[in-house]
């Protein structure tokens, strides 16, 4: 059942951004803009001494998409549903709310693997940059660090099942994961910092992608890190979910907007 339904997700998914396709288009020629703003920006404000730091900034860039569209897209779809009047349907599924919530998350994480890839393409041709694509070292890195915004995106869509409309927290969350995505260097030698999400999987994708390290050849700490960090923060937001849900339900106010 649990199978079934993650394909009907993943199958709805596709087909919203293939009937959709300027929609779609925009959402990607958005994120390309806003690379070539900080990729120009940058030549123009820095000059040749940028080129050192390009690498990093593809990486950088290439997280934060999948990273803002797997927090964002779990809160976006209940507040869709909320404003439809069909969220109720939803928590009355035989599969449970919960697990409703968690194949959600799955399948927009597979589906911003998609957009990722497409953007990393589009920034590598704009800047002739040269960096490893080894997907059997990328894709493990990407998944563990990406646990820790699902953990995000499932507090930020119960808070959007109890309070509705959280909108306005989208934003803040955005410049607090460009923040760890930009301290990933650093916590190499703060370990404090690797306790932020993001942080650990930009360092250890920066040397994947830039350094050519394979998944092997990294510590098996430094792995476990990644891993423990992201299902901690997974499954405290999966439990601060059940709980805002529950609130909901208790108040009367699960499918009202």
């Amino acid at each position: 059942m649990l199978g079934s339904a993650l394909y009907a997700l993943v199958r709805r998914d596709i087909l919203i951004m293939w009937r959709y396709p300027l929609n779609t288009l925009g959402a990607i020629l958005g994120l390309y803009a806003l690379f070539l703003l900080v990729y120009v920006g940058g030549r123009s404000l820095v000059g040749p001494g940028f080129g050192e730091t390009l690498g990093a900034l593809i990486v950088g860039f290439f997280l934060f998409i999948m990273g803002n569209a797997s927090y964002q897209s779990l809160a976006g779809l209940f507040a869709t549903e909320a404003k439809w009047g069909t969220l109720e349907q939803l928590y009355l599924s035989p599969i449970g709310f919960g697990s409703v919530a968690v194949l959600v998350s799955i399948s927009s994480l597979l589906v911003t693997f998609a957009i990722g890839f497409v953007m990393l393409g589009l920034m590598l041709l704009t800047t002739g940059e040269s960096i490893s694509l080894d997907l059997l070292s990328i894709v493990p890195v990407v998944v563990l660090a990406l646990l820790s915004t699902l953990g995000i995106g499932l507090l930020l869509g119960g808070a959007t099942v109890r309070y509705k409309n959280v909108s306005s927290i989208f934003g803040l969350v955005k410049f607090v994961l460009v923040a760890c995505i930009a301290l990933g260097p650093a916590s190499a030698e703060v370990f404090a910092l690797k306790a932020l999400p993001l942080t650990q999987g930009s360092y250890l994708l920066q040397r994947v992608m830039n350094e050519n390290v394979r998944l092997w050849e990294i510590e098996p700490t430094q792995i476990a890190v990644l891993a423990i960090v992201g299902v901690v923060y997974f499954l405290v937001g999966y439990v601060l979910f059940q709980y805002c849900t529950d609130r909901a339900r208790s108040r009367g106010v699960m499918g009202h907007y």
